[in-house]
């Protein structure tokens, strides 16, 4: 089978390649730049989503079977001051790929995976969140994927195109960037125990709950809707379990060789009206038969030693600098 991943060079899409090519299907890639590492296996285009000529000649070159739509705008905080950008990412850029897909030769056969969140649900009154809930977002990136749901109802419904929306809860592991909260937490603890800072972590309100899911589940999720999901409908893919970050805090502080001491900063203290927020995976797991098959202190581990092993490779690279210097 050959599938079309669109945000290839992504957190995600990197490891969304690795699990397809792992399972026998031919892997291509659209990316605003070429990354200079990927698997190579994987074929590459740039893509420019405004350029509809460009997007048609893809879909007619590599003629997919599947497409995966990972391509987008995927921050909360950046969307409030980049509204324009958020919609124009998330939305129009889809509906140039969707236009694409409608008028091109592979119409017929091909499905497409959009890439949703829970923050399309916003604030619920039932726990856990199921696919049928009310939606509500609470802020532009929200909106903006359920605008796209809408509009892949309207593709499905309309133009009996293939498409299966998956909302996605909080994704986490090795390899995503700072800005989250398990590799912000990682990435201090790593330079506390290489003696880059003090042993001390200013936090916030630890009480918040809610749903994670490591990166390597939730694109075997994806792939696995491809193969047994039903177009047109959505799927949240989530853990189904609500864990504190105070917890994910201890976890990952478990792993360090030295005390660290934790202490509130009433500076990064936000109001919190979300006190505890999971969806429901019975719909994905009734379908497909997933299940989350890494546990959260391994993946907690994972992201530990990642960022370990970042500063480590920083340091040597400073090191050998310093040795060049001394050579000249």
């Amino acid at each position: 089978m050959r599938a079309l991943i669109t945000g290839i060079s992504g957190f995600v899409g990197r490891y969304l390649a690795q699990n397809l090519v792992d399972h026998g299907y031919e892997v291509w890639g659209t990316s605003r730049e070429v990354p200079s590492s990927m698997l190579g296996e994987v074929n590459i285009f740039k893509m420019d989503f405004s350029n509809n000529e460009m997007i048609t000649k893809v879909m007619e070159q590599v003629k997919p079977d599947v497409i995966f739509h990972l391509s987008g705008q995927s921050s909360v905080q950046y969307s409030w001051s980049h509204i324009k950008e958020t919609f124009q990412s998330n939305v129009m850029d889809a509906i140039g790929l969707f236009e694409a897909v409608k008028d091109s030769s592979i119409r017929s056969r091909v499905r497409i995976i959009s890439i949703g969140s829970s923050e399309e649900y916003g604030l619920v009154k039932d726990l856990p969140i199921v696919e049928d809930a009310d939606t509500n977002p609470g802020n532009p990136y929200g909106l903006s994927k359920l605008t796209l749901s809408k509009l892949i109802h309207s593709y499905c419904s309309i133009h009996e195109m293939n498409i299966i929306h998956a909302r996605a809860f909080n994704h986490i592991g090795p390899g995503q960037a700072l800005g989250f909260v398990t590799s912000d937490f990682a990435n201090q603890l790593i330079k506390i125990e290489l003696g880059k800072a003090e042993p001390v972590i200013a936090v916030g309100d630890l009480s918040s709950k809610r749903d994670f899911t490591d990166v390597r589940d939730i694109v075997e999720a994806y792939r696995l809707l491809v193969e047994k999901g039903k177009a047109g409908e959505i799927y949240n893919v989530c853990s189904g379990k609500c864990v504190s970050i105070q917890d994910i805090l201890t976890l990952l502080v478990s792993f360090s060789s030295k005390p660290i001491e934790v202490v509130v900063n009433k500076d990064k203290l936000r109001p919190n009206n979300v006190p505890e927020y999971y969806g429901s995976n019975h719909k994905l797991m009734e379908t497909t038969g997933w299940t989350p098959s890494i546990s959260l202190e391994n993946s907690l581990r994972d992201i530990y030693m990642y960022w370990r092993k970042q500063h480590l490779d920083i340091t040597s690279d400073e090191v050998q600098l310093t040795l060049d210097s001394r050579q000249i």
